[in-house]
């Protein structure tokens, strides 16, 4: 499938510490990534082109039609991830992303797809050093754009880093969009028992959720505005 010119959304990822990880608990963590994948595609229709891509034991890579929803579809993978350690065990993931042209889209395995947002999301994973979300861009403003990637990003990624597995779980629902009483309902769906709705705003508020949302809010309209400004320009 060709997309010319058209500007998309890679993301790029792998297991943290995955050398440390069993066979079956790297098996499970993938499997979370992609039944994640198929959960934020549902919520979101539309955003998602086709499903999530695995590969070796560890790696994955997501196409994203709608560049807009990068961010908030790498924290939902990674809480979605997090919310799954426990004490012996502990799940997240890297992601890098990397916005622009997709020359050419395979429908069989998204990874053997070209494009400069491969390309971006690609270095952007081999370059990550201590870090879990990495941003490139090749749209809008330099410098702006430039700012978000050293600034805005790391700061973002200290604090999701730090969310507990219960926080993970309230933020996960949250960036879906629901209420706490349907966290309650959705939790329940995903682990069989839940807090309490009050345990739930406690969560929130520690993963300092209104503010994360703000900043979540401000990147995907920097992107949108992107978008907008590059097509004009075409």
């Amino acid at each position: 499938m060709i997309v010319p010119g058209n500007s998309h959304a890679v993301l790029t990822g792998d297991l943290v510490r995955s050398s440390s990880l069993t066979s079956d608990q790297s098996r499970e963590a993938m499997q979370i990534l992609k039944s994640a994948a198929t959960v934020f595609s549902t919520v979101y229709p539309g955003a998602i082109h086709g499903e999530m891509d695995t590969f070796r034991h560890d790696s994955w890579q997501l196409l994203l039609n709608n560049p807009v929803f990068a961010f908030r579809a790498t924290l939902f993978l990674r809480c979605v991830l997090k919310m799954k350690s426990s004490a012996g065990v502990k799940f997240d993931t890297r992601v890098a992303i990397g916005l622009g042209s997709v020359d050419f889209v395979a429908e069989k395995r998204v990874s053997d797809s070209r494009g400069l947002a491969f390309t971006l999301s690609g270095r952007g994973l081999d370059g990550m050093k201590n870090t879990h979300i990495a941003f490139d861009g090749a749209f809008g403003e330099t410098d702006v754009l430039h700012d978000v990637s050293l600034v805005v990003v790391p700061l973002l990624d200290c604090v999701v880093s730090d969310w507990t597995p219960v926080e993970s779980a309230a933020v996960s629902a949250a960036l879906l969009g629901k209420t706490q009483v349907e966290t309650l309902e959705y939790l329940f769906s995903k682990q069989g028992a839940v807090p309490s709705r009050q345990a739930i705003g406690d969560s929130l508020s520690r993963a300092h959720w209104c503010r994360v949302h703000d900043v979540l809010v401000r990147l995907e309209g920097m992107i949108a505005r992107s978008l907008k400004s590059a097509h004009k320009q075409a």
